[in-house]
């Protein structure tokens, strides 16, 4: 058997686990998780901003940084985004003190796709925001250039190129999914 690792492997593997796991935590907690993951984009972008312009210009922080592998001010803030945006994901999720409540008079069968329809969304929006902040852009400050280690995983993946592409579809669907199954919702209690 000849396995290779690629970043397309990666990512559907990556993708596998989210749309599995959303079956484990159920449709309303899957709501839940988007939702975070939508204050989480924003909050770590806007920390990752704060601390490139702030801790990263400090040769001391850099050479305590080079400990740990991180070799350049852009590697520090792109790991920070994401360890930030992954940590407001999980405490959101767990103790975030909101609930999504969707209404359960649907069928199994109706339940069961909703919950796969949103574990998709929620996939394609973690995976394609991961992906912008690994490239170095950013949502807030507007920049997108891309660095050098991102064009390879660009060059050589079909699905990096598809989600980070199609970003604003990935980052509007989810909302727009939840927005629609709540008019609906509203509508069949009535």
């Amino acid at each position: 058997m000849d396995l290779r690792l690629t970043w397309d492997l990666f990512i559907i593997v990556f993708f596998g686990i989210i749309v599995a796991y959303s079956f484990i935590i159920g449709r309303n907690n899957n709501l839940k998780v988007i939702l975070a993951t939508y204050v989480g984009a924003f909050f770590a972008d806007a920390v990752g901003n704060i601390f490139g312009g702030t801790l990263v210009q400090s040769d001391n922080f850099m050479k305590l940084l080079r400990l740990f592998y991180i070799s350049t001010p852009e590697q520090a803030v792109v790991l920070m985004k994401i360890l930030v945006f992954m940590t407001i994901i999980v405490l959101l999720s767990v103790k975030g003190s909101f609930n999504v409540d969707v209404a359960s008079n649907r069928s199994a069968g109706l339940r069961l796709s909703l919950n796969l329809i949103f574990g998709f969304l929620n996939a394609c929006l973690i995976i394609s925001i991961a992906l912008i902040f690994i490239s170095g852009a950013s949502f807030i400050g507007g920049s997108s250039a891309a660095s050098p280690a991102f064009q390879d995983i660009y060059n050589q993946s079909n699905l990096a190129k598809t989600l980070v592409n199609n970003y604003s579809v990935w980052f509007m669907l989810p909302a727009f999914a939840f927005l629609s199954m709540s008019v609906f919702a509203g509508k069949d209690e009535n």
